[in-house]
């Protein structure tokens, strides 16, 4: 089972949830509409939605409010793109242009802002309990923490392996983690199956940016739905680029310092980059490196009742992975 069977699984669950982002995100003001909808309607995925819901079927929960619950995971994530989407001055998303480029920065942080209002606004609607506000905190803490530090190690030539899976940790899974943590507290899951499915949500978080690493570095700019080299265009370490750093000669290795902390790397800098990253295996290294976080993930989530559902789960660890997208 591939992602797009995952996908077709729940096609009725994800109708149920895209309704439930439009309708918890209209407003009575025209121009803050438009903006909502140009954000809300960009497509994506729906990886934290599904994982959400998959969470709560695969410990025994049917009702409605997982949906609200799921929309409010897509919230957060779709928030988070805007502002960043404004940090990374990104043109281009989802082969749309970005809220920042069609609106100006100031509009981009404010309807930011308002999905995060809106967010608290649905959970309240849906009855969320203590332990769902409490995940749904912590994640968007450590969201938040994870740009900071990230921005601030941003000219770290020399950050280590660990410290850069913390940062991907903190920006990317905490919240993948806790899409699956609330979907079990939903679910009224005793708390070793809450638990593995946050283990299992943080492992396919992490394997997951690998991956968007690898892809943004090796992909094709029409697969990927964003422009491609971004990362070595803005001069960030990612891991394939860092077990190059690691394993070149002493002269490759000042080179590639110096290109990545200069102020601007043309095509032939980036070219020469890829191709380093390539000479020594970079990006097969980052692939098992995310393929072993996949292994952790399918691990984690055999604690939860066999189900449908949890097939579901078990088939993303690995589609995530081998995707191209």
């Amino acid at each position: 089972m591939g992602l797009t069977a995952v996908h077709d699984m729940l096609r009725g669950d994800l109708e149920q949830v895209e309704d439930r982002l439009r309708q918890r995100t209209v407003n009575s003001y025209e121009f803050v509409d438009l903006a909502v909808r140009h954000v809300i309607e960009g497509g994506g995925k729906r990886l934290r939605p599904m994982l959400a819901l998959l969470s709560a079927q695969a410990c025994g929960y049917s009702g409605d409010a997982m949906y609200d619950l799921a929309a409010a995971m897509e919230l957060i994530h779709v928030a988070s793109l805007v502002h960043d989407d404004v940090i990374d001055e990104a043109a281009l998303r989802r082969n749309r242009e970005t809220l920042n480029v069609r609106f100006g920065n100031k509009v981009s942080v404010l309807v930011g802002d308002y999905m995060h209002a809106r967010v608290l606004a649905i959970l309240v609607g849906c009855g969320a309990t203590e332990p769902i506000y409490a995940a749904v905190a912590d994640a968007t803490q450590s969201m938040c923490e994870g740009e900071v530090i990230h921005a601030y190690k941003a000219d770290d030539f020399d950050i280590g392996v660990d410290d850069y899976l913390n940062i991907m940790d903190l920006k990317t899974a905490r919240l993948i983690a806790c899409s699956c943590r609330v979907g079990a507290l939903l679910a009224g899951a005793e708390d070793g199956i809450v638990d593995a499915m946050s283990v299992y949500g943080s492992a396919v978080g992490v394997a997951f940016q690998i991956v968007d690493d690898v892809l943004d570095l090796v992909g094709e700019e029409t697969t990927f739905g964003k422009p491609t080299r971004n990362d070595l265009r803005e001069g960030k370490l990612t891991l394939p680029v860092m077990h190059a750093r690691d394993n070149c000669s002493p002269a490759d290795r000042d080179r590639l310092k110096g290109m990545l902390l200069a102020d601007e790397r043309g095509p032939d800098d980036i070219e020469w980059i890829v191709n380093l990253t390539r000479s020594h295996n970079g990006v097969g290294h980052a692939l098992q490196a995310a393929r072993e976080m996949s292994s952790k993930a399918a691990g984690a989530v055999l604690a939860a009742p066999d189900s449908t559902a949890r097939d579901g789960l078990l088939a993303l660890a690995t589609a995530l992975v081998e995707r191209d997208n």
